[in-house]
């Protein structure tokens, strides 16, 4: 960075989404968020969460010499400009660097996760010459790995056992990899395959089953819903995928990210 005072951080927005620097006063929304059960499954904050745990973070990463460092970003949904996540890089000081970003969960299932990494990594590709740009996930983690792949993350189907550690113990996680090319290679993928009305919450999970060759009364079991229910869920799938049948629904969300193999 330019030698005096650190330049103001950025705002990035696509039209849809913009991400700010983080303030003060989203201390009572991340302490919120931070205290879903799904938010402390997949990330490494403490549990119990307070409003101070909050405010202790905010305070190490709001002044600007600390956001220039580990460049961090505010998830907010115009016109509000109410926090809905975090999303940061920690550049390695060698070309690379890994992103890290976690939604609440009131801003969940709208492609939000999609379209604030793909803004931060042609940001850090641009402008902070970042070569590489490395993402991890706890194994299971299928909303983050989703959206990692739409953004054009290579991600092999390869557990690495006991990788990355969570208050205490070690998980199993995911490794996925993105370099400049990947961006334009996934906008174009994504360009030449209309997917039509974005899928559910819902939707995704059944589609996940069925990429697994479930029939509906196993899906229905497996989510604790009807089988009619899951019909119905089959039904909008192959309407909003274009797809002729289930194999077909399976491949397209294969080639769009929005689902993977069993591994």
């Amino acid at each position: 960075m330019p030698s005096g005072a650190p330049p103001t951080p950025p705002v990035l927005s696509d039209g849809v989404i913009s991400l700010r620097p983080p303030r003060m006063d989203d201390a009572e929304d991340i302490t919120a968020a931070c205290q879903d059960p799904q938010s402390q499954m997949w990330t490494t904050i403490p549990v119990p969460y307070s409003l101070s745990d909050a405010e202790g973070w905010l305070a190490t990463r709001v002044p600007l010499d600390q956001w220039w460092a580990a460049p961090l970003w505010t998830v907010t949904v115009p016109p509000a400009d109410r926090w809905c996540g975090n999303f940061d890089l920690r550049p390695d000081g060698a070309g690379g660097a890994e992103v890290g970003f976690m939604l609440a969960p009131w801003a969940r299932g709208h492609g939000h996760s999609t379209r604030a990494l793909r803004l931060i990594c042609t940001w850090a590709f641009s402008s902070l010459n970042i070569e590489v740009i490395t993402w991890y996930a706890y194994v299971g983690n299928e909303a983050s790995r989703r959206a990692a792949r739409r953004v054009g993350f290579r991600i092999p189907d390869v557990v690495l056992r006991k990788h990355k550690p969570q208050r205490g113990e070690r998980r199993d996680s995911w490794i996925g990899d993105l370099v400049p090319g990947d961006l334009a290679t996934a906008a174009r993928r994504a360009e030449a395959h209309y997917l039509g009305p974005a899928l559910t919450p819902r939707e995704l999970d059944v589609l996940a089953h069925l990429a697994r060759g479930e029939s509906n009364k196993v899906i229905a079991v497996e989510l604790g819903i009807s089988e009619n229910t899951v019909k119905n869920h089959v039904r909008s799938i192959l309407e909003k995928l274009q797809a002729k049948s289930r194999a077909e629904a399976v491949v397209v969300g294969l080639a769009q990210g929005l689902t993977s193999l069993p591994t």
